[in-house]
């Protein structure tokens, strides 16, 4: 940067300074001083001063420039090393004084402060020194380089590629990564480069025609600036698949990362063929024991119903005790054989709700006498509670709802040996049905609170004694749970040891036939 040069006229012992020119000279942010032929200081403004921490009794109009100098020498003021005297940092100065190697000079001051000075003779042998303090731009532009520096380090150091595109189609920034992805020659390409030129070394383009590749290039220039797509998932020639993903900038442009899926499309693949395998290998397996469970029913049958008829004939009391064994243990092994067959349905997709309008209170009346004799020979109270309002016919699958009310009365019975047996019917008003609440209570032996979450799972027990003691293999409460949930509803259980234990189910059924509303008097 050349300053230009100002006139300053020579006389007598000091040069003078038109006191215009000193007013100007004062409202400069800018250091300003100026030393004439004799080395001595003709002018400085208030900014030079201040840049060096002087006092106007440090220095003087008329002082000879090394007295000036030695004393900023001392002061760390003319940016010499720290081992050299200040009385040769002056001797230096002084020799190299109005060189053209002085002319232009970076000055880093103890403080801190960078000034670029920039001199000027004129033609009356005078110097002018104009100090501008760039302080603030040497740091802008190294903190601009310490950024582009982490930059590169990071774009470097990550597994994806990266580009920066302008918004004139430009690549201002990419990593290395891109160009191994691409299997381009990092000599072959630049920041800046336009991004057809750039697409050209592209390796999965190098075994197309020219028209085909100038086709790809133009496919992926529009993918580079459409709003619409963000991702794109892109085949190599080498097998390879790369993903690359877009972020449009507002000021134009885009920024796109590249990651090569290959591998982990092929272990997705794997997982997705795996859990086929696995889902057809336990569809399979429920087939089977669905068959199985059906097909080992109709011998069961019959050994219970040969054991019915010799019930009805006349035994002494020893065969009439063995009958009532092989009926009673056919039995169990038929309730245990029907929940397998439920939960093999369920589980092999080939369970179904059935919709047939029915009528809740029957369902639930019905119910009650299936549990009662039970219960009464354990002389247990048996209770139900229904609402005083009749409740219109309901579609929904009768049977099912039948069998979760048994399957928890059952239960309910099984585990209680005194008290009652309680199930209360509640309701609430929905836009096109009812949604029912059933409450089935009892005063058994409870269930501790850090084994209420495990219930509902397969073949749980609360303990070994309970199988020992009740039987059962605990499907039970397993299909219920998943009955429910096939029509749509919730169960809960709150239970206290010792005290008893209550679900409650949430099921929501339409009207058979939607109700007529009262007309209202008016």
């Amino acid at each position: 940067m050349t300053k230009p040069a100002l006139n300053f006229g020579r006389v007598g012992t000091l040069s003078t300074v038109d006191g215009g020119l000193i007013d100007f000279l004062q409202t400069l942010r800018d250091g300003v001083s100026v030393v004439d032929g004799n080395q001595r200081v003709v002018f400085f403004n208030e900014a030079y001063l201040h840049q060096f921490e002087l006092s106007s009794d440090d220095i003087r109009i008329g002082d000879h420039l090394d007295k000036a100098m030695l004393l900023l020498a001392k002061r760390g003021m003319l940016g010499a090393p720290p081992d050299q005297s200040a009385e040769d940092v002056v001797a230096d100065r002084m020799e190299s004084w109005g060189s053209e190697a002085s002319r232009i000079e970076r000055r880093v001051l103890t403080s801190g402060r960078v000034l670029d000075i920039y001199r000027t003779p004129t033609i009356d042998d005078n110097l002018i020194s104009i100090h501008v303090d760039v302080t603030e731009s040497v740091r802008n532009a190294e903190e601009l380089e310490r950024q582009r520096h982490y930059m590169e380090v990071l774009l470097d150091n990550t597994n994806d590629g990266f580009t920066l595109l302008d918004g004139e189609g430009r690549f201002v920034m990419f990593n290395d990564r891109v160009l191994e992805l691409y299997d381009i020659e990092k000599t072959s390409v630049f920041w800046g480069m336009p991004y057809r030129d750039f697409a050209r070394q592209f390796g999965d383009l190098q075994g197309l025609t020219q028209e085909e590749r100038d086709a790809e290039i133009d496919k992926r220039y529009s993918f580079a600036f459409d709003p619409d797509i963000v991702s794109v998932n892109r085949r190599l020639n080498d097998g390879r698949t790369i993903n690359v993903a877009k972020r449009n900038l507002a000021s134009g442009g885009c920024v796109m990362t590249y990651r090569d899926m290959t591998a982990q499309l092929a272990r997705e693949e794997e997982l997705v063929e795996a859990r086929h395998a696995a889902e057809e290998s336990s569809r399979h397996k429920s087939e089977f024991v669905a068959r199985m469970s059906h097909e080992m029913r109709t011998p069961l049958n019959g050994i219970l119903g040969i054991a019915a008829l010799m019930q009805q004939t006349s035994m002494d009391k020893r065969q009439a005790e063995l009958v009532n064994v092989i009926s009673t243990s056919g039995k169990v092994l038929l309730r245990l054989i029907d929940d397998i067959l439920d939960l093999s349905r369920i589980d092999a997709e080939t369970f179904e709700v059935v919709e047939d309008q029915f009528d809740i209170f029957h369902v639930l009346r019905e119910s009650i006498g299936l549990i009662e004799p039970s219960a009464n020979e354990k002389g247990l109270d048996v209770r139900l509670e229904l609402p005083d309002e009749r409740i219109p016919k309901l579609k929904g699958d009768m049977v099912r709802i039948k069998q979760i009310l048994l399957n928890l009365m059952t239960n309910a019975v099984k585990f209680t040996d005194f008290g009652y047996i309680a199930v209360r019917l509640s309701t609430e008003p929905e836009p096109d049905g009812l949604t029912l609440i059933f409450d089935v209570m009892d005063t058994g032996v409870g269930i501790a609170g850090d084994q209420l979450d495990q219930i509902f799972n397969r073949f749980y027990q609360i303990d070994g004694t309970v199988t020992r003691k009740y039987g059962g293999a605990g499907l039970g409460l397993s299909i219920t749970q998943k009955l429910v949930d096939a029509m749509g509803g919730t169960i809960q259980v709150t239970s206290e040891v010792g005290r008893g234990t209550t679900f409650r189910i949430n099921l929501t059924l339409p009207y058979a036939v939607r109700p007529r509303r009262k007309a209202s008097n008016s």
